[in-house]
């Protein structure tokens, strides 16, 4: 049986992508997995609310085990309002003190892992990036696609999702994924290419392969534009706009471009007032 595997901290953010997960759960008729590792935390917030400041080891993971009950049980209540289609996940926890990265890694390789969902960095924490250290770490060291979410999204509410291609070997095997998933959620998918100033106007042999390609997904809300790079920051704020909630995704080595985009000041106050969840896909 497939495993969703839900990264928390206890957080809010980590909360609603609990939530989230159990969507995708149900509609992928997958198990869930929780886990936290307690390694690196002096204080955790308990599901419940409050801090708890855990100076000792042995009350750290025996408070991570505590509160990842309370978690359990929290979505176990939310299960019972999955749609009839949907299967209802048995869910487990693990906690851990390992490294974050190397405990995704052992319990992917282990669990057959579908996909990863985390919590985004708070807007309310300034200085903090949408995709921090603990979320370049969980995309280096797994080969499933990562879902970030932030506080506030709704799963339930993706229209559209907007699919970043550089015409890659890989951008077809993660269309067809984002196709499954549409299918499932009946929301629209939009492939954006990104063309930088001074690329050359004729097409590549990669570009002719990947429209190919493309064209043989035969999904029919699926739509393909080319927009210059100087006009990206706007196009995403336009298209962030034009629906309540969406989606972003792309290949792994992608990812950094995404994160030097959200520097534009723009852009980063429109995709946070719009809680756009961010979906990676390995590039393996």
């Amino acid at each position: 049986m497939k495993n969703v595997l839900v990264l928390t901290d206890f957080s809010e953010n980590s909360v609603n992508a609990a939530e989230a997960a159990l969507l995708l759960s149900g509609k992928l008729k997958a198990n869930l997995i929780l886990f936290n590792t307690y390694l690196a935390f002096p204080a955790i917030d308990a599901y419940a609310g409050g801090p708890w400041i855990l100076d000792e080891y042995a009350s750290r993971r025996e408070s991570s085990k505590e509160t990842l009950d309370l978690l359990t049980e929290g979505i176990e209540s939310l299960a019972l309002q999955l749609e009839p289609d949907d299967r209802k996940p048995a869910i487990k926890s693990i906690s851990g003190d390992a490294d974050l990265g190397l405990s995704i890694e052992e319990i992917a390789a282990h669990k057959d892992v579908e996909m990863i969902v985390m919590g985004a960095r708070s807007a309310k924490e300034p200085g903090k990036p949408f995709l921090g250290h603990d979320t370049n770490s969980v995309i280096e060291h797994t080969t499933c696609p990562v879902l970030v979410v932030p506080a506030g999204s709704d799963f339930r509410h993706i229209f559209k999702v907007i699919f970043a291609t550089d015409f890659g070997p890989n951008d077809i095997e993660a269309l067809r994924y984002l196709v499954k998933l549409a299918k499932l959620f009946s929301y629209r998918i939009e492939v954006v290419h990104v063309a930088e100033p001074g690329e050359a106007k004729f097409k590549s042999a990669e570009q002719t392969a990947f429209e190919k390609q493309l064209a043989r997904l035969r999904y029919p809300q699926l739509s393909y534009h080319i927009v210059n790079g100087k006009d990206l920051v706007s196009r995403l704020k336009r298209e962030a706009g034009k629906e309540k909630a969406g989606m972003i995704a792309m290949l792994h080595h992608q990812h950094s471009f995404f994160v030097r985009l959200l520097e534009h000041s723009d852009t980063k106050e429109a995709l946070s007032k719009q809680d756009i969840p961010l979906l990676i896909f390995p590039s393996k």
